[in-house]
């Protein structure tokens, strides 16, 4: 009895040595984690399920392929915090959490940054939170109601340009853009192609005095280039160039009725 357990002794020996060199082999070569992944994929542990929460910006195909499932088969070799890392790098989320749920379940909880207006700097546009912090560079339909802010700059101060564009409300649907000058104050831009110089100090004044004038004279439903604010108690306008020829010709006129008049 004790003769046939030593052959048998001798081979568990032979294969427990065998397994760990090839064990050993396998993590100098580098092909161990392969190995292990498709042992705890074949034991029941693969991957089959990725369940994303609080998505509607960021797009889950990306969230997936950071969480690089068609790599790593298994949850069990899944590192869930290189993956929520990963992740975090998609310039729409905020904040992510990654769990692994065994024996197959992956599940991501997203916070997603919320875009707060467009900013147009040498000739692109790009969506930007309330930090300012851009958050894509491709504007979709849905983007298209943001406020506009413009200038190198006017991102970092977004909160207040979208401030000052809500500070009179009944202009509000004839601003268009908050365009940032100098970095030092602003100029509104209407639908209509008026431009607002607005002066550096008390910008909301200054616009309230615009709110009034058009109340009572229709002032941004004239044929006007631009309207200057810049100095205090002041109020400039500059119109057209066909209206501004259309004022020089009146001015002929009334001037020669006053020269005719004089002669007679």
């Amino acid at each position: 009895m004790l003769g046939s357990l030593k052959p048998m002794t001798g081979t568990f020996a032979a294969l427990a040595f065998l397994g760990a060199w090839g064990g050993y082999g396998l993590v100098l070569s580098g092909e161990w984690r392969p190995t292990v992944d498709a042992l705890a994929s074949g034991l029941g542990f693969a991957i089959t399920s990725i369940e994303i929460r609080g998505l509607s910006e960021a797009d889950s195909t990306e969230i997936s392929d950071r969480i690089d499932a068609a790599r790593t088969g298994s949850l069990a070799m899944l590192d869930a915090e290189q993956a929520r890392q990963r992740i975090a790098e998609i310039p729409w989320v905020a904040d992510v959490t990654v769990k692994k749920l065994y024996p197959n379940r992956v599940v991501v909880d997203l916070t997603e940054r919320l875009p707060f207006a467009l900013w147009q700097d040498d000739g692109r546009v790009k969506v930007v939170d309330r930090s300012g912090a851009v958050m894509a560079d491709v504007i979709q339909t849905r983007h298209a109601g943001l406020p506009l802010v413009v200038g190198a700059g006017a991102n970092a101060r977004v909160q207040e340009a979208v401030a000052l564009m809500n500070a009179a409300p009944s202009l509000r649907p004839k601003i268009r853009a908050a365009v940032l000058v100098a970095e030092r104050r602003w100029n509104l831009m209407t639908v209509d192609g008026i431009e607002i110089l607005l002066p550096e100090e008390d910008p909301q004044g200054a616009l309230a005095r615009v709110a009034d004038l058009q109340q009572s004279k229709k002032l941004l439903e004239r044929d006007l280039v631009a309207v200057d604010l810049r100095v205090s108690d002041r109020l400039f306008v500059r119109l057209s160039d066909a209206a501004a020829e259309i004022r020089r010709e009146q001015m002929r006129v009334k001037s020669g009725a006053k020269k005719k008049g004089a002669d007679t």
